[in-house]
């Protein structure tokens, strides 16, 4: 295991749950996208409204990397995202409701920085466990 690339991307991911985009962002090649399960893929600039609706609507989001694996500067990552819903995430008033995600996450490192990211996740995700419905479109891919 490539340690520096395990430690890049502890804490890319850790600042991300905090919201802290300054943090997130210094990890990241100035180009960095997201590869989204419908196809599209995500900027810095729109991972910036995620990360502001996760931050009000989930203030202690944590993810957990339970396994994490390198190789030709591929770095995988096995994590659980979970958090208590205490503002609004949507048209989600706040619950109270613990919600967890399971993912399976690919991040292609470049030169000590993360150039792009792949989330495979399992089940439904924070919108549908609080509503039991389908996430409308503006959600987020966690939905």
């Amino acid at each position: 295991m490539d340690e520096e690339s395990a430690a890049l991307l502890r804490r890319a991911w850790a600042a991300y749950d905090r919201g802290d985009e300054e943090g997130f962002a210094a990890c990241l090649t100035d180009d960095w996208h997201d590869h989204l399960p419908s196809g599209e893929v995500a900027t810095f600039a729109d991972e910036r409204k995620t990360m502001a609706v996760h931050r009000v609507a989930f203030p202690d989001k944590h993810t957990e990397i339970l396994r994490m694996v390198a190789s030709d500067g591929m770095v995988a990552c096995h994590c659980t995202t979970s958090a208590i819903h205490r503002g609004v995430y949507f048209d989600v008033e706040p619950t109270g409701t613990r919600v967890s995600v399971d993912e399976m996450m690919f991040n292609r490192v470049v030169d000590g920085k993360i150039a792009e990211t792949w989330v495979i996740t399992a089940g439904p995700g924070f919108y549908r466990q609080l509503t039991g419905r389908e996430a409308p479109e503006d959600v987020d891919n966690m939905g």
